[in-house]
């Protein structure tokens, strides 16, 4: 129920693997724990879904409030953090699939720049598990807070983080390897430009200081 997922996670994409055995021994330590995240987290969105239809004072797990508006309701089980990836909120006039979508895209951007293996820069281990029609995204919850963040907006853009040399450095190698063009947000001086979605979020962990 504890584990920490996270720590598991970054630790593999920390060693330093040089040869071709300890390449294919780094993988098939990945690709076991990703078999492992995926059985637990699939029990934990089935567990969600299973309840779906009694009322919320009878949820087995509740829901995490002013866990943000966007992503559907919010679930924390153990070290996983988990989103219901339904338009409980209106914002796609009520199109469940139009918030799947969004939500699966979380997790192909991740992928995207996992595989640029760009150094210093770490992302969460995620997954997406189809419940009884339902979509559960599911996130190894990773030592962050609102004071780690230094690139971005956690409130839809009122205020915007871009305040650490070394996360603007790592965004700028993401963005030249994934063509992304800087550009500047509505509402803020034109000086300040970003390669990414402002509701990308960087941070800087001070728990274990990864990026």
């Amino acid at each position: 129920m504890y584990r920490d997922w996270n720590e598991d996670f970054q630790s593999l994409y920390d060693l330093a693997v040089f040869t071709p055995y300890q390449i294919a021994q780094a993988n098939a330590k990945k690709r076991t724990l990703f078999a492992h995240f995926l059985k637990f987290t699939r029990k934990v969105a089935q567990q969600l879904v299973a309840r779906l239809h009694l009322p919320r004072s009878q949820w087995r797990i509740p829901p995490q409030d002013g866990a943000g508006y966007a992503g559907g309701q919010k679930f924390k089980v153990g070290n996983i953090f988990c989103k219901f990836a339904r338009d409980d909120k209106g914002l796609y006039r009520g199109n469940d699939e139009l918030a799947i979508k969004m939500a699966k895209n979380e997790i192909r951007c991740g992928n995207a720049v996992l595989k640029l293996h760009v150094s210093s820069l770490h992302l969460s281990l995620m997954a997406c598990h189809r419940v009884r029609g339902h979509a559960v995204i599911t996130t190894a919850l990773i030592p962050i807070s609102g004071d780690s963040l230094v690139y971005g907006s956690q409130d839809a853009a009122r205020t915007v983080h871009i305040k650490s040399p070394q996360m603007n450095l790592l965004v700028d190698r993401v963005a030249a390897q994934l063509n992304l063009k800087p550009h500047a947000i509505r509402n803020h001086p034109a000086t300040k430009l970003m390669a990414t979605g402002v509701d990308c979020e960087g941070h800087i962990s001070a728990k274990d200081g990864r990026l």
